[in-house]
């Protein structure tokens, strides 16, 4: 008996490791770039501009984020609390794991055009999912890199730590994502297996992250109104109870301050204690949820009758265009506005694409909103951020008028250029891309319907944002128009870029509608480019404002430069888009 259950768990890692190795080349298209750069040695150009683009871009972030916490270690030192960049880098990751990987999860447990291959395969439930899970984790792992590990260099560097330190930074970045993304699995699973019962499945999709999203507000108000809520008590706190200021900023969620007490006390019982229940707890987590995923999985699959959506976006038994309600009625349209809607309806159609797309335009601002109401939003201009040495003056003076409008436009530019959907404009079509090269619409005219639908999303997607922001900058009504002048000027430029570069390298042969946008490196590329650019125009405004030079010239120099840099990428898109469109083959 024990030899047949030893050889029925090697059988079971076998089939586990093949199906992950699998999954895993399917998600970074390894055998595609070996045969096409290594074999056929076709456009050697694109991986050398694709790592160009993405190391300058993660150059100048990561340049910006070490002299951030190298500037937060100096001051947190002077209290003995250095250990509070590794809980905040820490705490940033999980966060970000928890909230964006449970569309990731939701994607590639429920959306792969593979699930109706594996599924008819003798594979138990727990293999797959565990498999499945196993390519998320190593994607969070790529994010995570860029937060983590800049935290450690700096942590260990500055405090003169020991081997032991760099020892352990290697189990605790492969353990910090893995508490979240079990949650995110068992919310996930537990989410479709309910939403697929019906036949509103989309909506209710939405309407159990918009309960996930709620919650986690929630939980981030509850948590910041359990930390000292005057000066007094912070200060009391400060000095009377160790590592407080980990403790606080990890309040509520004690995963992350075992991952940062197993790194800053590393080479102690304390250190291997906090690792040991770190490591128990994760191996816990991934249980349960894996055991949850061998339950319901496959039942939730069947339940909905799920046929996941390939790469042309359609359904079986339904062709892309008719609608269930049509009784063949036509409405007359120019072909830009019906190239828009269309894009429109196969956008809010895929709830993958709906969910990343809100993702990056709501979390961002959601985040500020929660911590400027939890902080007391009302008691003065700024509310909890007037807590930040120098905010004060900054709210205050006259000096600064044009920085606040300009840190107001700066805000809209970022979150227009980490948003997915311009760079991912074109590959969304996937493989009914063929439709815009057999219409008789001019390439020119059916990039200008791509540019509605992208600027109609971003205009709309920016509102939250521009609530927020005001509520915490009170700019006047001068300063507010010109921030959003400038900003909205920025985003037009940010998505007319993005949409070039998608346009000149379409990402169609995704074989999931998750991996249009979240695997689409167009997507990193335009960041790059968003941010370096942005990062250098700011560094000439500061420069500038600096220098003493008008606030109101300093802000239409702004602007102007970005409206440029739109004439310029709307002049790209036309002049390009017939050759980008004829080059594609399908």
């Amino acid at each position: 008996m024990s030899e047949s259950g030893g050889i029925s768990r090697s059988f079971r890692a076998t089939q586990f490791l093949a199906v992950f190795r699998t999954l895993l080349n399917v998600n970074f298209g390894f055998s595609y770039g070996r045969q096409t750069f290594l074999v056929q040695k076709k456009r050697l150009w694109e991986p050398i501009l694709i790592a160009f683009g993405i190391g300058s871009g993660v150059v100048t972030l990561m340049v910006g984020y070490v002299a951030l916490l190298n500037a937060m270690y100096s001051n947190v030192e002077a209290l003995g609390q250095g250990n509070m960049i590794l809980t905040l880098a820490i705490v940033a990751g999980q966060v970000l794991v928890l909230i964006l990987g449970l569309f990731w999860v939701i994607s590639v447990f429920y959306f792969s055009r593979d699930a109706s291959i594996l599924t008819p395969l003798p594979l138990p439930a727990s293999t797959v999912v565990l498999a499945r899970f196993g390519v998320v984790l190593v994607n969070e792992y790529i994010t995570l890199a860029l937060v983590l590990m800049p935290a450690f260099g700096v942590y260990g560097i500055r405090s003169g730590a020991g081997l032991l330190y760099w020892i352990m930074c290697i189990p605790v970045f492969l353990l910090t994502p893995v508490i979240p993304l079990a949650i995110d699995a068992a919310a996930a699973i537990l989410l479709m297996r309910l939403v697929n019962v019906r036949k509103s499945r989309t909506f209710f999709m939405f309407l159990g992250t918009a309960v996930f999203f709620g919650l986690y507000f929630w939980f981030q108000y509850y948590v910041m109104h359990q930390a000292p809520q005057n000066e007094a008590d912070m200060l009391n706190y400060l000095m009377t109870v160790q590592d407080s200021l980990s403790r606080s900023m990890a309040m509520r969620f004690p995963p992350s301050l075992w991952a940062s007490f197993s790194l800053s006390k590393a080479g102690t019982a304390a250190g291997l204690g906090n690792l040991a229940i770190l490591t128990v707890v994760s191996a816990g987590a991934l249980v349960l949820a894996m055991a949850l995923g061998s339950r319901l999985f496959y039942a939730a699959l069947a339940a909905g009758g799920e046929v996941a959506l390939s790469a042309d976006g359609r359904a079986p038994g339904r062709w892309r265009g008719q609608r269930s309600d049509e009784v063949g009625g036509w409405a007359q349209r120019s072909p830009e506005v019906a190239i828009a809607l269309k894009d429109m309806w196969l956008f809010v159609r895929t709830p993958t694409f709906v969910l990343n797309g809100l993702a990056n335009v709501l979390v961002f601002p959601g985040l500020l909103a929660v911590w400027f109401i939890a902080g007391g939003g009302g008691a003065g201009a700024g509310g909890p951020f007037a807590e930040i040495p120098g905010f004060a003056a900054f709210m205050a003076s006259p000096d600064f008028a044009a920085a606040r409008a300009l840190v107001f436009a700066a805000a809209i530019v970022f979150v227009s250029g980490v948003n997915a959907v311009a760079s991912s404009g074109f590959s969304r079509d996937g493989l009914q891309f063929w439709v815009y090269k057999a219409i008789p619409v001019s390439y020119q005219r059916q990039v200008m319907g791509k540019i509605m639908f992208t600027l109609a999303f971003q205009l709309v997607s920016m509102l939250p944002l521009v609530v927020v922001m005001q509520l915490i900058l009170r700019l006047d009504l001068a300063a507010l128009a010109m921030g959003v002048l400038i900003g909205v000027t920025g985003s037009v430029w940010a998505s007319l870029i993005s949409l070039y570069i998608d346009m000149m390298r379409p990402y169609l042969t995704w074989d999931n509608p998750q991996r249009a946008m979240k695997s689409n490196l167009n997507a990193l590329i335009a960041m790059a480019v968003v941010t370096v650019v942005a990062a250098g125009a700011g560094y000439a405004v500061v420069k500038a404002l600096s220098a003493g030079l008008d606030q109101n010239l300093v802000m239409w120099s702004a602007f102007g430069i970005f409206a440029a840099l739109a004439a310029i990428s709307y002049r790209l898109l036309m002049s390009g888009a017939e050759r980008a469109f004829r080059r594609v083959e399908l």
